[in-house]
């Protein structure tokens, strides 16, 4: 079955936001980013000017050791922490410009997520698991649980969907949560080392849907430290102390560091 059609969410900018219309801009549009935090009498530099455009329809694979700034490249990607300096766009719109609510929405309704540890709601079945995203989002009951059940069938859960999370292994937990991420039918799906807890097989059986995602036209991004896992994925990106050492897509690029900068490492 294929994946569920869901009309596209709205998303709408407040006067001022910059939103680019045109049929082939980038979902992810990243300008220059800096982003620092600071530790006691430590600034850590955690991404030191990254630029980085992802187009509809790319499968993305984000690798880097512990330290890199893939975490906080992925958290700025789900507008879970904002950078320092730079911009971003995400599917057009300038996510600086949007108030914390029109934010919310983007999250819930533009953005797919799928966590390492599953995020599952114990004591509720896998089916109402699915509908809570959409629920958020205003969905009618009728409408949420066709799109969940069509979700979940797409993932080879139609006939557990009324398990609940402890009632299921760790490779359908994870399909589970990957169905609950693409019933709102997002832009970007944003995975977090979506395999790091499950064995060989589960692995292959989730890495298997996330391609079959990609090839109907879903934009997946995920974050990885298993090359057999990055090799699912069309594009490869390294990071290294905060900055882009490698992007298979454009293997000559260069960080951007700006003029006069002297990062530490």
């Amino acid at each position: 079955m294929s994946a569920p059609e869901v009309p596209d969410a709205h998303l709408s900018a407040p006067q001022g936001a910059l939103v680019d219309r045109s049929p082939t801009r980038p979902v992810i549009q990243l300008e220059r980013i800096v982003r620092t935090y600071q530790m006691g009498d430590v600034l850590v530099h955690a991404l030191r000017g990254v630029s980085l455009r992802v187009d509809r329809g790319e499968f993305v694979a984000i690798m880097g050791q512990s330290g890199s700034g893939k975490s906080t490249m992925m958290n700025i990607l789900g507008c879970l922490d904002v950078p320092n300096r730079g911009r971003y766009l995400l599917d057009g719109v300038d996510v600086s410009k949007l108030d914390e609510a029109t934010l919310a929405r983007a999250r819930n309704r533009k953005i797919g997520f799928v966590f390492q540890s599953f995020n599952l709601i114990p004591r509720t079945s896998a089916l109402s698991n699915v509908e809570l995203p959409m629920a958020y989002a205003g969905v009618r009951p009728r409408e949420r649980l066709k799109r969940a059940k069509a979700a979940l069938e797409m993932v080879g859960l139609g006939s557990r969907m009324h398990h609940m999370p402890n009632e299921l292994s760790g490779g359908q937990q994870q399909r589970a949560a990957v169905a609950r991420a693409i019933a709102t039918n997002p832009s970007l799906i944003l995975a977090d080392e979506p395999t790091g807890n499950l064995d060989t097989q589960s692995s292959d059986d989730v890495m298997s849907i996330f391609s079959r995602l990609n090839e109907q036209g879903r934009t997946v991004v995920l974050i990885t430290h298993e090359q057999e896992i990055a090799d699912y994925c069309r594009r490869t990106i390294r990071l290294r102390d905060g900055r882009i050492i490698h992007d298979s897509a454009d293997p000559e690029a260069q960080p951007y560091t700006p003029a006069g900068a002297r990062w530490t490492t």
